[in-house]
């Protein structure tokens, strides 16, 4: 499990002061690409080995909102990942100060040969890194 903390901030919030299904998807977004720096896979090392990723939402639940200036962290976790390698399940689980569960993101990665721009079986070593 991988986990980062954030604050809710202005451009995240509705005219409610209650944060946005985009600003949901975007943190998701930034915690899939803390992950995959802190496992070694960085923006230059992905540009040098021409391999990419992609992210594909499949699902947001909300159970509580997620307000104005208040502090919440993200649980990101690798599910599974399918038999030819090429899509790796993830769950994000948002949590507020008191760790009560907010929201949910379930979310599949795929890999992209940047040169031919086709879905990929990443090598061994990048799979078996992300799970270690």
């Amino acid at each position: 499990m991988f986990r980062r903390n954030f604050k809710v901030k202005g451009e995240d919030v509705d005219d409610y002061m209650v944060m946005q299904n985009s600003a949901y998807i975007a943190y998701t977004s930034s915690v899939l690409l803390a992950f995959l720096f802190d496992k070694g896979y960085t923006d230059k090392k992905r540009n040098k080995t021409k391999l990419n990723v992609q992210e594909s939402i499949e699902s947001l639940s909300q159970r509580k909102h997620l307000m104005f200036m208040q502090d919440f962290f993200i649980n990101l976790e690798l599910i599974c990942i399918d038999n030819d390698s090429q899509k790796l399940a993830i769950r994000n689980r948002f949590f507020n100060a008191n760790n009560e569960l907010c929201a949910t993101i379930n979310s599949y990665l795929y890999w992209i040969d940047s040169v031919h721009q086709e879905i990929i079986t990443p090598p061994k070593k990048i799979i078996n890194r992300l799970f270690n």
